[in-house]
């Protein structure tokens, strides 16, 4: 036996061991899910970046779109009013009225200030002869103008057109060289729009890589999360498996080291039977004789003397002593009355004996016929014979109550007394030998035990014990920790049928 539960120890400890390795593949997989984090930070940034750059050239873009649109328009505008210059000289010349003068000088003002948008529209990549054409003809007008307006208000006509005089950058090659450069920025235009057009696709396709990218990464990590979830899932599993394999190994120990102490107690009863015997047999014999021949003896009248009177006289009371010695050694080890009567009289005589060697008041709810087994019945007048010892000799109680009934298969017995009751503490004692060995009685037929404080203080002990033997399949390993559901509900004060 010793070296089956070597084996089973050492079985035991080599699936703890098992269950608490971590296997390389997950390990694995939690230093790849790990480094994918800053991966994808890194990743990220980098796009981010790119996306920015892209971003910023297409603004660059945009805004040479619109300088090179607004130089356009100007070049426009300004062929325009040099039109509207020429129209306007030509119809104050014609009219030579005040109101024409003055629309002639408003066209010549506006082609002046032309010139500051011109010339903040303008880019150094541009024609440097024709924007000069333009600028000298811009100048001329503009010194038309200051002439104009260096007259007096009301001069005659013949000063106003001594100051009327002609550009001279001709009409031709003003119009040659705002065609050049109106050219050139629609040349511009279109490059730029071009590459507008090829930065917006470069940033479409950046972008669908990225979000693909993105996609794959967090199908990865999602992979990567799922094969570790699935992995922890079946560890959990295989830990929850071996776990139990540990439980039915330890069961399986426990209940081979319970038949063993079982075996053992069956012996230790066996012994005191025949140690019961014997007394029985052969002491209980010779006592027996020796009384009667002493009986025999005084009844014969041999008148002996009064000393050999009064020794016989002894003699008998010495083998009168010695026939109850027999008798409580025998009702010590194996009480006759629970094997000739049954266990409800062996109970009822056992608590008659308590009673008068302690002056306990025993109350008592057995019935009338309770059938058990030998092993049973030996075992249950055995816990209410350790039990009532208990009470004796820690309780210092009064009184105490032992109720017995059948329930669907089940004897419960409950012992309650009114003493000073039990502490946490004494319930974990390890040398508690008495109530260990209740506990081992009860789980020899498995069945359950509980000890506690009583609802109204004492004691209260609670014991179910199947009639029965459980099959195998049907043991309940939950175990009882003293913090189980009682037994019985009966309590101290209950009506009971006295001693």
């Amino acid at each position: 036996m010793l070296a089956r539960l070597q084996a089973a120890r050492e079985e035991v400890e080599a699936a703890a061991a098992r269950s608490g390795q971590v296997p390389a593949t997950l390990l694995r997989r939690l230093a790849v899910l790990k480094l994918a984090v800053p991966i994808t930070l890194i990743l990220g940034s980098a796009m981010l970046w790119v996306t920015e750059q892209g971003y910023q050239r297409l603004e660059r873009m945009y805004a040479d779109l619109k300088t090179s649109r607004t130089f356009t328009r100007e070049l426009n505008n300004l062929s325009f009013l040099a039109a509207r210059v020429d129209a306007t000289r030509a119809e104050y010349l014609l009219a030579r009225g005040t109101d024409n003068l003055a629309r002639h000088q408003g066209a010549l003002r506006e082609i002046v200030v032309t010139r500051e948008r011109l010339v903040g529209s303008a880019e150094s990549s541009l024609a440097v002869a024709e924007m000069e054409t333009v600028l000298r003809y811009i100048e001329a007008e503009r010194a038309e103008l200051q002439r104009l307006e260096a007259l007096q208000p009301g001069a005659p006509p013949q000063q106003v057109d001594a100051q009327l005089r002609p550009n001279p950058v001709a009409d031709g090659t003003l119009r040659e060289a705002l065609g050049r450069l109106v050219a050139h920025e629609r040349q511009r235009l279109d490059v730029a729009e071009e590459a507008a057009a090829t930065e917006v696709r470069r940033q479409r396709w950046w972008s669908l890589l990225s979000i693909a990218f993105g996609v794959l990464l967090l199908i990865l990590l999602f992979q990567t999360y799922r094969t570790e979830l699935d992995e922890e899932q079946r560890m959990a599993q295989r830990l929850h498996e071996e776990r139990d394999r540990l439980e039915r190994a330890v069961r399986e120990r426990t209940r081979e080291l319970s038949e063993l102490a079982t075996h053992l107690q069956h012996l230790a009863e066996q012994e005191k039977a025949r140690l019961a015997r014997e007394l029985h047999d052969e002491l209980g014999a010779i006592l027996t004789a020796s009384k009667m021949d002493v009986g025999m003896l005084l009844r014969r009248q041999l008148e002996p003397k009064e000393a050999a009177v009064e020794s016989l006289r002894r003699l008998q009371d010495t083998l009168e002593r010695g026939v109850q010695l027999k008798r409580r050694v025998i009702e010590g080890l194996v009480p006759t009355t629970l094997r000739n009567l049954g266990l409800t009289a062996a109970l009822e005589v056992l608590a008659e004996e308590v009673e008068a060697m302690s002056g306990l008041r025993i109350e008592r709810q057995l019935p009338e016929d309770l059938e058990c087994d030998g092993d049973r019945s030996i075992a249950v007048y055995r816990i209410v014979q350790e039990a009532l010892t208990n009470v004796q000799k820690h309780a210092r109680a009064s009184r105490v109550q032992l109720a017995i009934e059948v329930r669907e298969e089940t004897l419960h017995l409950q012992l309650a007394d009114d003493g000073v009751g039990i502490t946490p503490a004494g319930m974990r004692k390890l040398k508690s030998h008495g109530l260990r060995g209740i506990k081992h009685r009860v789980d020899a037929f498995h069945g359950r035990f509980h000890i506690g404080a009583g609802p109204q203080g004492g004691t209260v002990l609670h014991v179910e014990l199947p009639l029965k033997d459980v099959p195998e399949d049907e043991i309940d390993t939950s175990g009882d920790d003293g913090r189980g559901r009682p037994a019985m509900t009966a309590g101290v004060g209950t009506a009971s049928r006295a001693a």
